[in-house]
């Protein structure tokens, strides 16, 4: 079974590390042939890792080359906290992260020679068990998991990114199956512990008024300077009054938005022709809308995934003159956690989101869409 994160399995220290870490999950493609350039496209990620490997070890790369590409990268899930830091320690160095596994803890900063952001790593040793099959017997081996979870520090922000995967936990007693990682139990504590690094006071945004009333507001079905904006509800988790409007047996489920909006509609019909409206399509149109933002906004929600696009109008020349084309721009899709249940051992204890990768840019696109949304220097 592979796993989202670097898996160590007993490897030297040095250029084999080197190798096996650039070539793991850990590293996409498309960042080693960002890093190689010069190394044919269709070449697999193994040839290009040992291309890489060579070039540091020939002076012709610099770690910190590697390093920030690495940390730049696109990640699944993020966390944004605002404020500012008075301190920029330099701890342990990142450099260490290509030839060995090394020590828990924080590494950095990386920066790049132009630009105010500031890179830290996070280290974190999960044990593992994998198995074995020797013949018709089988057992489980250890190795170790490192997982990593990157800090960009702004002017006046603090973001970690990182990577969700499964691993095997062991009790005392036996091995159990494989399982999703707890990343909310930590991602608090690394905050803390950088925020005390860097002396800095930095407090979460809030998410849900940000998302269901001033995004909401400004782009639900609007057009802004000739762009028609496209909000669509994707998914929901909420729970009000006793009443949930996505549990089942096995815990938490999201549900189908779009399922939501037709029964909003449904509802908004029958409500009105009790009343003697059944033809009035702007009536059934606003009851709709009202049911569907007391669902979304008044029902106690948990969690809520949203996409947001806009229509772009270019002007193409042909043989009678020129005509419009419209354009779809990604801007956001991201299924936003609110962290309101604190002390809950589940995510609903983290302010998160769950970033989409490919055309909306995961978590990097998602950062960089938001600070422009709360007025931060990104």
């Amino acid at each position: 079974m592979s796993i989202n994160a670097f898996v160590d399995y007993g490897f030297s220290s040095g250029r084999d590390f080197c190798v096996q870490f650039l070539s793991s999950s850990e590293f996409k493609a498309a960042t080693l042939r960002e890093i190689a350039p010069s190394v044919a496209s269709k070449e697999k990620k193994e040839k290009i890792a040992l291309h890489i490997a060579d070039s540091l070890e020939k002076g012709e790369l610099t770690t910190d080359e590697v390093l920030l590409a690495y940390v730049k990268q696109p990640r699944m899930w993020l966390s944004i906290k605002q404020g500012q830091s008075a301190n920029t320690p330099s701890l342990k160095s990142p450099a260490l992260l290509l030839r060995e596994f090394g020590e828990e803890g924080w590494y950095g900063p990386l920066q790049e020679t132009t630009g105010l952001q500031k890179w830290y790593i996070r280290t974190y040793k999960i044990p593992d068990y994998i198995r074995r099959r020797t013949g018709e017997t089988s057992q489980f081996e250890e190795c170790n998991i490192r997982w990593s979870v990157i800090a960009e520090v702004g002017h006046n922000y603090f973001a970690l990114s990182w990577e969700g995967f499964s691993f095997t936990p062991r009790t005392d007693e036996h091995t159990e199956k494989s399982t999703q990682f707890p990343f909310w139990l930590y991602i608090p504590a690394f905050f803390d512990q950088l925020a005390d690094y860097l002396q800095g006071q930095w407090v979460h945004p809030n998410l849900p008024r940000l998302v269901l009333h001033e995004m909401w507001n400004k782009y639900l079905n609007k057009s802004i300077n000739d762009f028609h904006y496209k909000w669509q509800h994707l998914r929901i988790r909420a729970e009000s009054a006793g009443v949930a409007l996505n549990a089942h047996s096995s815990g938490v489920r999201e549900i189908d938005a779009s399922g939501l909006q037709a029964l909003s509609r449904q509802l908004a019909e029958s409500a009105l022709e009790t009343l003697g409206f059944t033809d009035d399509i702007e009536k059934i149109s606003n009851v709709e809308n009202a049911l569907l933002r007391t669902l979304l906004k008044e029902w106690g929600t948990k969690s809520y995934e949203f996409s947001l696009d806009r229509e772009v109008n270019l002007r193409e020349a042909d043989t009678e003159g020129s005509k419009t084309k419209a354009q779809l721009e990604k801007l956001f899709k991201a299924h936003c956690y609110f962290g309101l249940k604190p002390g809950s051992k589940t995510q609903d204890s983290l302010q998160h989101l769950k970033c989409h990768s490919g055309y909306y840019g995961g978590s990097t696109g998602v950062l960089k869409f938001l600070l422009k949304e709360l007025g931060l220097r990104g």
